[in-house]
């Protein structure tokens, strides 16, 4: 079976994967029965395309509103048609970001311009559709609204240092009652316009008073469960003050089990829709480090201890860290205790990778260290010693929260599809998400490390020599960039899967005695382009065929 994303106007319809390849037909047998309706973050692929990859990996049909509803880079979303989908669509299950459904996305939750009454108008859908379906799981994620800006407004530009430093010093002044840095406070504010730091509190009042509903309905029952993802946060600042505020709420109410606070906004799309996959199994997970502990780092853009990020991401996903035997093994890679060490710690890892992955062991690789790429040095050691198709998932994608989550995600819902495989599912019935799988896992490399590490980077330094903005880029100038990104991530991709996929055993799961197995055959077909009019992410699709 090849995955389905629906993209309805309201109830469900079969219709095209995720950017418009003809369907392959489904026989009776192997069409899922299982379907959760995700209203994502926003339209990009870590979005969209990630979580409908997460599903596909345990064969779940995913559902997602219409795709003129999601809006697109700074259009925000219709919420309001957001909702009216949502009351409509029929599922089993529900992810819902409110993000989406109260302002029209993660882009248009950081101005002020979405009212607090036209997001708890929009919200009501959650408290309809639970009226609808009491039964019903509905997961829900609301993000604490980051310190920056979003880059790419020109005329904000170059208020986004001084506004983050402005907010770190304010809670450190005025909620930490550090005064010695007052004068500093007072020097950076002057250099901001009233109007911008207006709109920006505007923004974060309102959210703040948005998450707080989130909390007080998982009270009362409405929600299912909740995170609370910090995005792109620090040790001080005003999200810090607000998040405590939303800690101390969450203990006042007694529903501490049920809601995970963690900086991450990206990954939990895919994270709340792998913790309904794996509902009921409760997976352990044993943690290894490459360098130093994670109680020991903290990752950039992050205020807490890796390691207790870790164990809020598991918690969110229905799991438990163990010291151990796990199920899952969670590989992460830490900064070495010195640069002398890196290079013989990273062989190291990547040696304890292939024992683990050569004894049968479920490994999960994440790849937190570097913001917005994956460690090369890693990589490429990954590459000389791991068998990566026998990998159960990777990601060194974005911050570390966000590499973490996306990992994890495709892992538990992946070891949960072969958990579950020994139920007398038939051969059509593993073959679509083996296959998937691989997809994902070829994805998740040659993005986060060639495109990122490369590939991007000549797009950056071919924008810049030709006077172009990276990150707002004219519709001329992104059709440039199809093309540009395409000539070159297409034959990449190709390359890496001929080096590192092509002829490798894929697991597609077990029946009784039997261990079914498939040989990674071909790429068919590689969709590839730029999402939003910058250079930030990519578009990248790779269709492969098992033989």
């Amino acid at each position: 079976m090849r995955r389905r994303t629906l993209l309805t106007s309201g109830t469900a319809v079969l219709a095209a994967p995720l950017l418009g390849l003809a369907p392959q037909a489904a026989t009776a047998a192997s069409r899922p029965s299982r379907r959760i309706a995700l209203v994502p973050l926003d339209d990009r692929p870590v979005n969209v395309y990630c979580p409908t990859m997460t599903a596909a990996v345990a064969g779940v049909d995913l559902a997602l509103p219409p795709r003129k509803a999601l809006g697109r880079f700074f259009q925000p979303g219709d919420g309001a048609a957001v909702a009216r989908w949502l009351g409509s669509v029929g599922a089993d299950e529900y992810v819902i970001s409110v993000s989406m459904l109260a302002y029209g996305g993660l882009i248009a939750s950081r101005t002020g311009t979405p009212t607090l009454e036209s997001a708890r108008a929009n919200i009501a859908a959650i408290r309809a559709l639970r009226a609808a379906r009491p039964s019903a799981q509905i997961v829900v994620h609301d993000t604490i609204q980051r310190l920056a800006l979003t880059p790419g407004n020109p005329d904000l530009e170059q208020y986004v240092a001084a506004l983050v430093e402005w907010a770190k010093l304010y809670d450190q002044v005025e909620n930490l009652g550090q005064e010695e840095l007052r004068p500093r406070l007072m020097a950076v504010r002057g250099t901001i316009p009233d109007a911008v730091v207006d709109d920006y509190l505007t923004a974060r009042a309102r959210n703040h008073e948005v998450n707080r509903q989130m909390v007080e309905w998982v009270a009362d029952g409405t929600i299912s469960h909740l995170v609370l993802s910090e995005d792109d946060t620090a040790p001080v600042g005003l999200a810090r003050a607000e998040r405590v505020e939303l800690e101390k709420l969450v203990d006042q109410l007694g529903v501490g089990r049920r809601v995970e606070v963690f900086p991450g906004a990206d990954e939990v799309d895919a994270l709340l829709v792998a913790r309904l996959i794996a509902a009921g199994i409760a997976p352990t997970y044993r943690v290894e480090y490459a360098g130093i502990s994670g109680e020991q780092w903290t990752a950039s853009l992050e205020g807490i201890p890796f390691a207790e990020n870790i164990r809020r991401h598991v918690k969110s996903v229905g799991g438990t860290v163990v010291s151990g035997r796990a199920d899952l093994v969670l590989m992460v890679n830490t900064p070495s205790a010195s640069e002398n060490q890196r290079a013989s710690d990273l062989a190291a890892f990547a040696r304890r990778v292939a024992r683990l992955t050569a004894a049968g062991e479920s490994v999960v690789v994440v790849d937190p260290v570097l913001v917005n790429r994956a460690d090369h040095d890693l990589v490429a050691e990954l590459e000389q010693r791991v068998d990566l198709a026998a990998l159960l998932s990777y990601s060194g994608w974005n911050t570390g929260g966000n590499a973490l989550g996306l990992a994890l995600a495709h892992a538990t819902a992946r070891w949960a599809f072969l958990h579950r495989s020994t139920s007398g599912l038939g051969v059509p019935a593993l073959t679509g998400p083996g296959r998937a799988h691989a997809e994902y896992l070829l994805y998740r490399f040659v993005k986060d490390d060639h495109w990122k590490n490369v590939i991007q980077k000549a797009a950056y330094a071919e924008a810049t020599a030709r006077g172009w903005t990276p990150m707002n880029l004219t519709a001329e100038q992104k059709a440039f960039f199809d093309g540009w990104v395409q000539d070159r991530l297409a034959p990449a991709t190709r390359q890496y899967f001929t080096d590192h996929f092509a002829g490798h055993h894929l697991l597609l799961g077990r029946r009784g005695a039997t261990t079914r197995t498939a040989k990674l055959a071909d790429i068919t077909d590689i969709h590839i382009e730029l999402p939003w009019d910058r250079l930030f992410e990519v578009t990248l699709e790779p269709h492969l065929t098992l033989a």
